[in-house]
């Protein structure tokens, strides 16, 4: 189970990933509440039959036992977060997004270890450390000292903001576990949907300014980030706690580096380097088995199947005594 909840998580990042190569193209031609607005729904036009298919929920009954936690998770999931995400985007480099993404998974486990007492064991703060390290040589090129000398702007501060609401929605989906997941995205997209329609006219939408790219990456966010992300995220975080779970957001660089491969540029040597370190840190926060626990416990579960075999070998011998 918590081997399939890691694959969750990485494909969610993988796909976010693909949410920052293509959103930052976007923004060229759709201003942010229009790519927002846009983004969701698409989402939410595949997601809400989709869960009346799936999981068949009283959508009434949904929306009076837990109104005020759905219109939260909207505010602060969906429409904010999205909005400075694309108007960050619009004003920073990619390099300066993804280092103060970084920053997410040690914010989302010092609030955890806050608010909901969740333990920051060894392992899990060492594996944190080496990953936040892997993140950063990638970033710099492996002038790890670089990041000082970084120059920040007003669209790194959105995007600090955007992080942390990122991170108060992580903490905060715990409490949304009892919800059916499909039904929960949908109906977070839905409200999404409803509240940026008044935003739509501070940012009127140019249609001679849009290209086919920025509807196949409109396309793109609305399917794969607010589909599969959310999808998969919120269940990796039911698994294994939103602390954990955040680790694996130091792979969105690296997704990010592979993708901009793929758009032709050259693979650096440090971004190698880097992704194998933030693959090491990724492992050992899993907590993983070492080999000497896998076999005792291997050991254990053979000798209590062999006096499971061996006291029904006594009883059939008893019956025919």
């Amino acid at each position: 189970m918590k081997t399939k909840a890691w694959l969750f998580l990485i494909l969610a990042n993988l796909f976010w990933a693909g949410n920052m190569v293509f959103g930052k193209s976007v923004t060229a031609d759709f201003p942010p509440v229009w790519a927002s607005f846009l983004r969701w729904v698409i989402a939410a036009s595949v997601l809400l039959p989709m869960a009346q298919l799936i999981e068949k929920p009283s959508w009434i009954q949904v929306w009076r036992k837990n109104w005020s936690l759905l219109l939260f998770m909207s505010l602060t999931g969906i429409v904010i977060y999205t909005l400075l995400t694309y108007t960050a985007l619009q004003h920073t480099s990619s390099t300066n997004g993804s280092l103060i993404n970084s920053l997410t998974p040690a914010l989302v486990s010092t609030l955890s270890f806050l608010f909901l007492k969740e333990k920051i064991g060894l392992r899990q703060g060492a594996g944190l450390a080496l990953s936040l390290i892997g993140v950063l040589i990638v970033l710099t090129k492996g002038q790890l000292l670089a990041v000082f000398g970084t120059r920040y702007n007003a669209g790194d501060a959105i995007l600090l903001a955007a992080v942390f609401l990122w991170a108060v929605y992580s903490i905060v989906s715990k409490r949304a576990q009892h919800l059916p997941p499909i039904t929960f995205v949908a109906f977070t997209a839905f409200l999404g949907v409803f509240l940026m329609i008044p935003l739509l006219f501070m940012q009127p939408l140019h249609p001679e300014r849009v290209t086919p790219f920025g509807i196949t990456g409109i396309l793109y966010l609305g399917l794969f980030p607010s589909i599969g992300s959310f999808l998969f995220w919120n269940r990796g975080i039911k698994e294994l706690g939103a602390g954990k779970a955040s680790i694996t957001m130091n792979l969105m660089p690296i997704f990010t580096a592979g993708l901009s491969v793929l758009f032709g540029q050259p693979l650096l040597i440090s971004q190698g380097i880097g992704g194998a370190i933030v693959i090491a840190g990724m492992l050992l926060s899993a907590n993983l088995m070492s080999r000497k626990q896998a076999a005792s416990k291997a050991e254990d579960e053979r000798q209590h199947r062999g006096d499971i075999a061996l006291k029904l070998a006594l009883q059939n011998e008893k019956k025919h005594s």
